[in-house]
């Protein structure tokens, strides 16, 4: 915050909101179920400036703990002109950006979202349709993503 923002309640101590890895939200232990409420703390998250996430409505804040990731992808959707969209699981549809895509040492593969702004955890349903588009490099023995006849490295990250 800078000091032109106006001052804000954090909410922290009293609402523990919490994303497991596979996208469900939590509020005090209690899975959040409501749509409409779901979509409203999706759109109000945001990079906290003290690190991880939080959310902010109106004046006020809350810390939200991540699990994993904020975002899951769980869909991959061929817009027929060579380019691919992944679908959420808050159901928005954004255009996949392969620059992005990348696998941790755990093998799980991650794509940025939300103009870049949030990584996003592929589902196994998701991850094994971008699979068939994922060929072997032999040469540099690594993985090359294959999409409209242009090629990308498949980037291996280490997990913080």
């Amino acid at each position: 915050m800078n000091q032109n923002d106006p001052p804000y309640f954090d909410v922290t101590p009293h609402l523990r909101l919490f994303i497991d890895k596979d996208g469900r939200w939590y509020q005090n232990g209690a899975e959040i179920i409501h749509p409409g409420i779901r979509r409203q703390f999706l759109e109000a998250l945001e990079i906290s400036p003290i690190g991880g996430y939080r959310i902010r409505l109106d004046r006020e804040v809350c810390q939200v703990e991540v699990e994993d990731a904020p975002y899951v992808v769980v869909g991959i959707v061929d817009n027929g002109d060579g380019n691919l969209s992944l679908e959420l699981k808050d159901g928005a549809k954004e255009v996949f950006d392969p620059e992005t895509f990348w696998i941790n040492d755990q093998n799980i593969p991650y794509s940025m979202v939300r103009n870049g702004e949030f990584p996003a955890r592929f589902s196994r349903p998701a991850y094994y349709e971008l699979a068939q588009r994922i060929v072997s490099d032999e040469g540099n023995q690594s993985f090359l993503l294959v999409l409209n006849g242009k090629s990308w490295p498949v980037r291996i990250e280490t997990t913080p």
